[in-house]
């Protein structure tokens, strides 16, 4: 039964909680999955008496929890002492933060319960769950092609493009990490050929440049760029004459990504002009509610409103960081709660559309250096051990932590499921590498030089 349950059911659990995770009206559905989720894996876990082997191997992340320690510590201070709102922020910190802090303890224990041989089959779940996403997207745009004749790119299953650019972006991160880990360190993290993986990442390049999505666009030019890096300060060595040309690709990639997603979306045609009457704060106040006009272009035709209202809010919020540097507490709606403060009106906006500027707003300048600082040290971690070969999964853990650093720097993505998603992905790929960082470590010099051949 044991064994039944490690090799079935919890792969089956994994998949349909990370595949359920970003669909509209299943909260209710995927916090039973949670939940049950991970009592079996505990009682796995008990039953083998793996734990304090587990607490050991985290070792080498001990930096980063003391620093997310500190940032929930700072959380709790902030929100019930200094907030002028602490019954909401409370509220929305045990609904939101803690509930995170337990969907990454699941995402541990899932990798866990597996036993250290079946560890990595973890990721590779979470990565095939992701692109079940694109294989449906597609699905449903090819029976829309067939049924009107026209193809239906911005059109999806659920939700809008936002939701499924970010489901894209997270797959592209861990599917670039492995190729790249599997060509420079002769490593996998996916229990998936080579040949799957390039024609998974060719797909999922081309749906973010077919959905529009111009902010999917941007994390998928900085992950292959990123990827280029890798190459440059890792891979030389070990691809020799190949490393110039395996490089350059990635830049020409980079670049094909960027140019298409440029000249497919015609809204960066009048990003200029949207840019110029957005930082005019003070005279265009559509930003502030919608009775009042949309800015004009100097051809007589409205602004891009998108890129008007996300530029509008960013510059106000940094205004606002200069009013409250120590947060109005914790939730997402502490932008709106900073403009009806200071401009006296009950604007009914809630985010700036920027996660880390809500963040800051929420928590203050030192919730936002802690948070900075947390992924900082992951970003460090997983790099070590990529760069000392201990772990294939370190670049996996590094390039997620980046694209999500940047999404929420462009898009208010530092709450609810996309946080969620995010932190079941950390808590997975963090147990996976400080168990192979602790197999390292038992292993002797020729033993760990022939698990590179």
């Amino acid at each position: 039964m044991i064994e039944t349950m490690r090799k079935w059911c919890l792969p089956v659990w994994l998949f349909a909680l990370y595949f359920i995770y970003p669909i509209p009206h299943t909260i209710a559905l995927r916090n039973l999955l949670l939940l049950s989720g991970l009592a079996g894996c505990l009682w796995l876990i008990k039953r083998d008496g793996s734990g304090k082997a587990a607490w050991l191997a985290l070792q080498s992340f001990r930096v980063s929890g003391l620093i997310l320690a500190s940032l929930t510590v700072w959380l709790i201070i902030q929100s019930s002492l200094i907030s002028p709102y602490p019954l909401l922020a409370l509220d929305m910190l045990r609904g939101d933060w803690f509930i995170e802090l337990l969907v990454a303890i699941t995402g541990g224990c899932a990798v866990l319960a597996t036993r250290r041989a079946r560890a990595r089959h973890s990721i590779t779940i979470l990565a095939l769950a992701l692109f079940a996403h694109v294989v449906l997207l597609f699905a449903y745009q090819i029976w829309l092609w067939v049924s009107t004749s026209n193809y239906p790119s911005r059109q999806t299953p659920f939700a809008n493009i936002d939701y499924h650019s970010t489901l894209l972006t997270a797959l592209i991160a861990l599917l670039l990490a492995d190729l790249s880990s599997r060509v420079i360190a002769g490593r996998t993290a996916l229990a998936i050929s080579s040949n799957t993986i390039i024609l998974m990442l060719s797909i999922s390049l081309v749906t973010t440049v077919i959905l529009t999505a111009r902010n999917a666009v941007v994390i998928s030019f900085v992950l292959v760029m990123a990827t280029a890096v890798v190459f440059f300060l890792t891979g030389r060595r070990s691809l020799g004459r190949w490393a110039t040309p395996v490089i350059l690709i990635l830049f020409l990639v980079s670049s094909i990504v960027g140019w298409v997603g440029l000249r497919s979306d015609t809204r960066w045609n009048g990003f200029i002009e949207a840019a110029t009457a957005a930082f005019d704060t003070q005279n265009n106040l559509r930003w502030l509610n919608d009775k009042y006009a949309v800015p004009q272009m100097r051809s007589g035709q409205p602004v891009e409103e998108s890129a008007y209202l996300r530029l509008s809010w960013a510059k106000v919020a940094l205004e606002q960081i200069e009013h409250y540097p120590l947060g109005l507490g914790y939730g997402h709606k502490a932008f709106g709660w900073a403009v009806d403060r200071s401009y006296h009106v009950q604007s009914g906006i809630e985010s700036s559309h920027s996660g880390l500027l809500d963040f800051t707003l929420a928590n203050g300048i030192p919730g936002l250096i802690l948070w900075l600082a947390l992924s900082g040290a992951l970003i460090a971690t997983g790099w070590h051990a990529f760069r000392r070969k201990i772990s294939s999964v370190g670049l996996m853990l590094v390039l997620t932590v980046i694209a999500y650093l940047v999404r929420c720097l462009i898009d208010g993505h530092l709450s609810g499921f996309r946080l969620e998603m995010y932190a079941l992905a950390v808590g997975a790929l963090v147990m996976t590498q400080a168990l192979d960082s602790e197999q390292s470590s038992t292993e002797s010099p020729e033993a760990a030089g022939a698990c590179l051949k």
